[in-house]
């Protein structure tokens, strides 16, 4: 029985109007304001079971990875009245089920090769999403059926108590939006007006969090995950002859249905209602939450979004985000500003997070970026002012036309977008037809849009002072939750895509000025990526705060070759410990601008008197209040403990940044700034012999200094051994949670330890996860990861909050966990862990910034280039007892550092000091 409606289509991405153009060696760059890139289309099949269930298959055969995502058309405005979190607690819930009584969701996912699984709720729509080996595509479709048609599946009471407890410790704590989790909640309720769905909170609060039961998240499941509610993408290297066969064996069959496909309601009403405000405050509401310094959060209502028109969000949002920092210059107080959109279905909210220095005056710094925001779209008489606001339009479209080609190179991102897009307009061609949007855009269009929702007299403003949210909430008695549950057949399983991941073929040049570059020739998509990194970092230098004054207040000095924005190309720079980064990424056909571009950058860099100057009065008294933050003061604390006298041990602070001098910050400048101090890859679509004569030609002429490396930090000794743990107490008072630390120093690093290393913290994490959310619903949950610096230095970091009525039991766990894999690591675990990195590894790689990142962290760490590929190797050497080993001597030379609220903290640090 075929279910498939219509033909085969070919979705676009639509750039007709930008110019196809090959570049060799001598060619002719791309002049300023041309985007140059060829077509490229995906083909795809449209599935409408008769169920109502929509699935989408897309082929982008770039590599042997499958991306899945599917939309639920509920989310926290479905939410009853006084219920809100109910949507966000059943996708949480989602992930325990246990159809047919088998193992959890959460087991399946870990033992079917995905090698990245999540899952987020919106406003009007929660999400699920994959990213695992082709292999795993009909173990990921029988598991997303099962999934979605019994979302609670063998849910107990005791498992919806504990996962409860989850989402609450995530309310009080940053999760992976970057916000703590109430501040959205202030910010919708002080958008909306009261009593609309889109006031309340998505994540809900504490006492609506009470008030919800098994018997709520049932009856919500029963309302919204149906079939007809349900859009299903499948995106990657799929075989659309056969996909339909894997859709019909592994979906249940009442997902799949019987007779004609169902005919669908219109989600989204064909005529855009007007977004509706709530009345904006004569007074700025006042709030606290654990954020490092005072942040202003102003707000906008704007229609709704997925459809063509909301095409205008992408052009306001990166419009804002070129134009506002010049609020920063004109107010002391503002040290940083950033922006962010909410996607809806009725409206959309446009936030615009401005981090303050000290909050002395907040009314005034929102007066300044409204000033601004004006600024970006007040109109020009005057024909050079309407010439430049033209000019500023143009340059703004190209922007936004390279993000959507940058997107499209990332097959998650694509698939999640056009998943949400089909979902509620119901058209496979909407995904298409919104980027023929953005690329008809006009300036009036734009122009008229901003003037019409984005006046100073429709922004809402609030102010969230540091400081703890929420009160301690009084916990439920809640019994740890027995282990065992059913095991999962083929979680060692690694599939042959997994290890032929990394194994492209890397050319290496060697230039005459010393510099080292990669070429990493990815054809699929016309997309390229430059990735620069210089051996020094924070760590470098004549004294402490040099390099971080540096790099603050570093510039480019000329701007002969253009600047990115004349191509829509995207650049970005970052400093860490021991190295400096600077990428750019934009089209293939504009990689000779990007190559000549960075040429310029990294020999014209420089600071001055004036930027010193500058960062002193406007950013010091920010830099010196984010220094007193407990987190920061633990931080620094931490490193001190593990690396004593070596460079690496000292983060600068604000105050010794003040003692730099402009002079010294030029000649740390001078020092790194150097072409036999940097290596460059270049990955993406293009032919070697047409990249390596560009190479040559403009970064090869880049001359400055000796052609070798800055000094590399010699490999500190390991401390010595102690049954005694390090214990480190910082201050938060109030808190109602803990961070908590544990680290051990690690042997100097080579490839094969790296493997080791990366084996030991996924092994740590999922204990970790195990013992402190899943079990006991105490944190939201930890994270594990080696850092290896410059030189070999290396030390294993676990990291994470726990509640603090909990923190002595959770604490001692963590302790225990480490202390069990001293004595023991089954070749289970071992293997079971080996195959999820092995699977994170080989869907990651599908990206040119993978390369990019892989390829430039080998070769800042010593490693030879040929280590990206021989990682999978590497991994698979790796035994039980050697792991064994190496958790021993972690054990014997542990630091726990706790950082909250007194008495929990020191109680629980007394629990692990006694050997």
């Amino acid at each position: 029985m075929s279910f498939l409606s219509g033909s085969v289509r070919a979705s676009r991405l639509a750039l007709a109007a930008l110019v196809s153009l090959s570049l060799g060696g001598c060619a002719t760059l791309p002049p300023r304001g041309q985007v140059v890139m060829r077509d490229v289309s995906f083909p795809l099949r449209d599935f409408r079971m008769p169920s109502g269930l929509r699935v989408v298959v897309e082929r982008d055969a770039r590599a042997p990875v499958v991306a899945v995502v599917a939309v639920v058309g509920a989310g926290g405005s479905s939410d009853p009245g006084g219920k809100e979190g109910l949507a966000h607690l059943v996708e949480h819930l989602a992930f325990r089920a246990r159809p047919a009584n088998g193992p959890s969701v959460q087991a399946r996912l870990n033992a079917s090769g995905a090698g990245h699984s999540n899952a987020s709720t919106s406003l009007d729509y929660t999400a699920y999403e994959e990213l695992a080996p082709k292999e795993s595509l009909g173990a990921l479709v029988k598991l997303e059926g099962e999934r979605l048609s019994s979302p609670l599946s063998n849910v107990s009471p005791e498992v919806f108590a504990v996962e409860r407890e989850v989402v609450r410790n995530e309310l009080r704590q940053r999760n992976e939006t970057g916000y703590v989790g109430q501040v959205f909640s202030w910010v919708h309720a002080a958008s909306f007006p009261a009593g609309d769905p889109y006031a309340r909170p998505v994540v809900g609060s504490h006492e609506s969090l009470s008030a919800l039961t098994l018997t709520d998240a049932h009856r919500f499941a029963r309302a919204h995950y149906r079939p007809d509610n349900v859009t299903l993408v499948i995106s990657g290297d799929v075989d659309l002859a056969e996909v339909e066969a894997t859709l019909v064996q592994n979906l249940p069959p009442a997902w799949v249905g019987t007779g004609a496909p169902l005919a669908l309601d219109t989600r989204m009403p064909a005529k855009r209602p007007e977004p509706v405000s709530a009345p904006v405050s004569k007074t700025m509401p006042v709030y606290a939450a654990a954020v490092p310094s005072p942040e202003l959060y102003l707000s906008w209502v704007l229609p709704r979004s997925f459809d063509e028109a909301s095409a205008l969000h992408d052009f306001v949002g990166v419009s804002l985000d070129s134009n506002l920092w010049e609020a920063v210059r004109s107010d002391g107080d503002i040290a940083g500003i950033s922006t962010g959109l909410v996607p809806g279905t009725r409206a959309s909210l446009l936030i615009v997070r401005v981090h303050l220095s000290r909050g002395d005056h907040p009314e005034r710094s929102a007066e300044k970026v409204l000033d601004q925001v004006h600024k970006t779209w007040t109109g020009e008489i005057e024909a050079s002012g309407v010439l430049g606001q033209e000019f500023s339009f143009q340059s703004l479209r190209r922007q936004v036309v390279t993000n959507m080609v940058l997107e499209s190179e990332r097959l998650l991102a694509r698939t999640r977008s056009r998943a949400l897009l089909t979902h509620f307009t119901t058209d496979v061609r909407s995904y298409t037809r919104s980027q023929m949007a953005l690329m008809g855009l006009g300036g009036s269009k734009v122009t008229d849009f901003a003037y019409q929702y984005l006046q100073r007299d429709r922004a809402h403003a609030i102010l969230v002072r540091p400081g703890e949210s929420g009160t301690p909430t009084a916990l439920p008695t809640l019994a740890k939750l027995p282990g065992g549950e059913p095991a999962v057949e083929g979680g060692e399983r690694v599939t042959p895509s997994m290890l032929a991941a990394t194994t492209a073929p890397v050319q290496v040049l060697k230039l005459e000025n010393g510099m080292e570059v990669l070429l990493v020739p990815r054809p699929g998509l016309p997309v390229v990526r430059v990735g620069a990194a210089m051996g020094g970092g924070t760590a470098h230098g004549v004294k402490p705060g040099v390099a971080d004054l540096a790099k603050w207040g570093s510039f480019r000095e000329s701007h002969f070759e253009g600047r990115p924005s004349d191509w829509g190309l995207h650049e970005s720079s970052s400093t860490a410990l021991d190295h400096v980064r600077v990428d750019m990424a934009g089209t293939a056909g504009n990689v000779g601008n990007m190559l000549a571009m960075l040429a310029e950058d990294l020999s014209s860099t420089r600071t001055s008197e004036a930027a010193v100057r500058y960062w002193r009065e406007q950013v010091q008294p920010w830099r010196e209040a984010v220094d007193t933050r407990p987190e920061v003061l633990a931080h620094r604390n931490l490193m001190q403990a593990l690396y004593g006298t070596h460079p690496y041990a000292t983060e600068a602070t604000g105050a010794q940044m003040a003692k730099v001098s402009w002079s010294e910050a030029q000649e740390w400048l001078e020092d790194v700034y150097r072409p036999g101090n940097t290596t460059v890859v270049v990955a993406g679509e293009f032919e070697v012999k047409d990249m390596e004569p560009m190479v040559r030609k403009y970064l090869g002429d880049w001359s400055r200094g000796k052609p070798q490396p800055v000094a590399v930090p010699p490999a500190p000794a390991l401390p010595a051994a102690s049954a005694k743990v390090n214990t480190l107490f910082t201050a938060r008072p109030g808190a109602t949670q803990g961070q908590v630390q544990l680290a051990c120093r690690l042997p100097t690093a080579t490839p094969e330890l790296e493997a080791r290393y990366a084996l030991m913290a996924e092994l740590l994490e999922v204990e970790a996860y195990e013992r402190t959310r899943a079990g006991t619903g105490a944190s939201y949950g930890f994270g594990a990861e080696p850092w290896i610096g410059r030189g070999g230095a290396a030390h294993l970091l676990l990291g994470g909050s726990l509640d603090a009525q909990r923190m002595s039991e959770g604490v001692a766990s963590l302790r225990e966990t480490l202390a069990a894999f001293a004595k023991e690591v089954s070749e289970k675990d071992l293997a079971h862990a080996r195959a999820r990195l092995l699977a994170r590894q080989g869907v990651s790689f599908i990206s040119t910034d993978a390369w990019v990142e892989a390829l430039l962290e080998a070769r800042v760490r010593g490693f030879p280039v040929e280590s990206v590929a021989q990682r999978p190797t590497h991994l698979q050497a790796v035994t039980a007892d050697a792991l064994k080993q190496e958790f021993a001597g972690c054990l014997q030379r542990l630091v726990v550092s706790v950082t909250g609220d007194e008495q929990p903290s020191r109680a629980a640090l007394q629990a692990v000091s006694v050997p």
